[in-house]
């Protein structure tokens, strides 16, 4: 399995000749508010990329871009959905297969499988974690997650975990003009419970997503870390992990 980081939360992985997106987006605009002049930043995918699978974890703009799969997914691809999320999805996208997966329930074909599994999203909408392996690697994508106490039994349930893709950037988000009150709780995983969940996960390495792309002073204020954060956190948790940046391709070691 080949796996490349695309923008913000999104890879794209491929395995037995077949190409899958997960949480790729292209069109960041509707965020310009936060982003400013990084949205002209933004890796262009879709032109080169014809996608056999795409799956997304959950549907804020920065992980669902119809675009996408309106531009990327084959004409016999298949876009796979957690149920929880089916009926509005089947709203969004026409004339496209859509293979529904319950939580924990598994999909394979052409000896990869897909399987979504529990997450929490930190405003309270539907998202779920995916899990996707084929014979070689397998790998776990938590979208942009907050912490939750099913870390354990996914690590326990989901053996032989290589590499856990989870949020970093423990944000704090004001978003009261769009009628959901100010909480200074993070909305998704901060580094050091990334790094925890990883662990959890039995993940070989974590790799670092969802961080270095939005901040607002106001609406959308990160955690802000560097390599020395990273290799502290590292060591206080025993978990490895590997710096991917947007457009590169993972060496597994």
């Amino acid at each position: 399995m080949e796996i490349q980081k695309l923008n913000w939360a999104g890879i794209k992985l491929e395995s037995q000749g077949k190409t899958i997106l997960i949480d790729a987006v292209e069109d960041f605009s509707y965020y310009k508010p936060v982003l400013g002049d990084a949205v002209e930043e933004l890796i262009r995918f879709s032109d080169d990329i014809k996608a056999d699978y795409i799956l997304f974890t959950h549907l804020h703009l920065d992980h669902f871009d119809r675009g996408v799969i309106q531009k990327c997914l084959k004409k016999n691809g298949k876009l796979i959905v957690y149920s929880g999320l089916e009926a509005v999805v089947r709203k969004l996208v026409n004339d496209v297969e859509i293979v529904v997966l319950d939580l924990n329930e598994t999909f394979t074909e052409n000896n990869i499988t897909f399987k979504p599994v529990f997450a929490m999203d930190g405003v309270g909408e539907i998202q779920s974690s995916w899990i996707v392996y084929d014979q070689t690697i397998k790998i776990f994508h938590g979208g942009d997650t907050i912490w939750h106490n099913q870390f354990w039994k996914l690590g326990k349930e989901n053996e032989n975990i290589d590499y856990a893709f989870l949020p970093v950037n423990g944000v704090v988000v004001n978003f009261e003009v769009i009628g959901l009150e100010y909480c200074p709780v993070p909305a998704s995983l901060n580094l050091k419970e990334a790094f925890a969940a990883a662990h959890l996960l039995h993940a070989k390495k974590l790799v670092p997503i969802h961080y270095g792309l939005f901040a607002h002073e106001k609406f959308y204020v990160p955690q802000i870390f560097d390599e020395k954060d990273l290799e502290k956190t590292s060591e206080e948790t025993g978990q490895e992990y590997d710096i991917v940046k947007d457009g590169e391709i993972l060496i597994d070691s």
